[in-house]
């Protein structure tokens, strides 16, 4: 089968959570068919460094796209009335080499990693589309409505119903639609449309050989950590309700305790909150596992929440315990007290971190967890399912496939 790939952002190196998945994506249906990948970098050194995609790939097409560029798409897309996350992700150029792709090139199938990509499929489509939302970015738009303040409530209210118009859209008009999980499905699902297919993540079992713990971890401990791309807006809402609402509590208790917050790009706000009493903020590291190896527990605070959570899935595989909100833990089909510990708000995030503390028995009962990992988030059984699904949709009559995208030039 020969696979034309669009996918908003390069995913290479699969550090973050729409890389991992784009990536696994990638790697999985590379060794069975031929693929053509078109993406986005963020800048030309991003784009160099994800050179290493093009052992898996036909043809890599792969446009640096700067934060100027991508501003002044979204704000030509205020002022068309669509969606900002569609200028945003916004190229002439990269619609051009698309376009191109498809008058010198046959494909059998177009996969579709995000719904801003869908703009580059034109219509009618030459092949099925299949797209795969991931998660529902507009509920997640409606939810940074819900914390932000004018205008910024606003604009992101204003991106949230645009964005749900369009992917019901979608859903509608595509061969197949794919989430990453049954709450993402029920949001996007519209009447008379086809079932929604869930495919969840996986995760990458951890080293058996462990990994070597350097004496400033050791320093650390005891901690609970938090790991994640640091200027990412859901990240920075949890550890500063985290830092700010439930550590404290937890300090009263226990004030030898350390909160690590672990990511790349901390953000000025993140940054901010390493002068609060043994909050650490560490920026990169290179070896998360290791700390990860270390922590107490993994917290994950989430306020705001989409999809699967790797960092929950990458700590229970380590068996690691883990005290989550309830959104993620749900998203991945986890119970409270078997899998992980669940907890809303501070007092009870704070109750479910003192009983890890306080009781070794909790602490044994959730490292456990190994087991539940790899029944479920297994990549080549999940991503093997997404590769029957495309093998049936290329197999079907071509007149009972639906088709996707829009062929606008601007």
């Amino acid at each position: 089968m020969r696979i034309l790939f669009l996918v908003h952002r390069v995913p290479y190196p699969p550090t973050k959570g729409e890389k991992i998945r784009a990536f696994h994506e990638l790697k999985f249906l590379a060794a069975r068919h031929s693929i053509d990948l078109f993406c986005f970098a963020d800048s030309p050194e991003e784009a160099a460094e994800a050179r290493p995609l093009e052992e898996f790939c036909g043809h890599c097409y792969i446009e640096p796209l700067s934060r100027f560029r991508r501003a002044s798409g979204a704000a030509c897309s205020l002022f068309r009335g669509e969606p900002l996350s569609d200028g945003y992700f916004f190229s002439s150029k990269m619609q051009h080499e698309v376009q191109r792709a498809f008058e010198t090139d046959h494909y059998d199938l177009i996969l579709v990693y995000c719904s801003s990509m869908a703009q580059y499929v034109p219509r009618p489509a030459p092949a099925p589309v299949v797209i795969d939302f991931v998660d529902t970015d507009s509920a997640k738009w409606s939810q940074y409505a819900h914390i932000s303040s004018f205008p910024f409530s606003w604009i992101y209210a204003r991106e949230a119903r645009s964005l749900a118009r369009y992917e019901k859209q979608l859903v509608r008009e595509s061969a197949a639609c794919v989430v990453s999980t049954r709450q993402e499905a029920a949001e996007l699902q519209v009447d008379g449309g086809l079932p929604i297919e869930v495919i969840c993540n996986g995760v990458c079992p951890p080293p058996e050989d462990g990994a070597d713990m350097d004496e400033g971890i050791r320093r650390l401990q005891p901690y609970v950590l938090f790991v994640g791309t640091m200027d990412y807006l859901p990240n920075v809402d949890a550890v500063s309700y985290f830092a700010e609402d439930i550590f404290p509590l937890v300090r009263k208790s226990h004030p030898e305790l350390h909160f690590v917050i672990a990511g790349r790009n901390p953000s000025r706000q993140v940054r901010r909150l390493g002068l609060h009493p043994n909050v650490v903020v560490t920026g990169a590291i290179p070896d998360v596992y290791s700390y990860v190896l270390g922590a107490t527990a993994v917290v994950a605070p989430f306020r705001i929440c989409q999809g699967v959570q790797n960092k929950i899935l990458e700590a229970l595989a380590a068996g690691q315990p883990v005290v989550s909100t309830s959104r993620p833990a749900r998203a991945i089909g986890a119970r409270h007290g078997e899998t992980l510990l669940i907890a809303d708000t501070a007092e009870e995030f704070a109750s479910a971190v003192l009983s890890l503390l306080d009781d070794p028995s909790v602490r044994v009962k959730l490292q456990g967890t190994r087991e539940f990992v790899k029944a479920r988030f297994d990549w080549q059984k999940n991503l093997g399912q997404l590769d029957r699904l495309l093998d049936r949709l290329v197999n079907l009559p071509r007149l009972e496939v639906g088709v996707a995208g829009r062929a606008e030039t601007r």
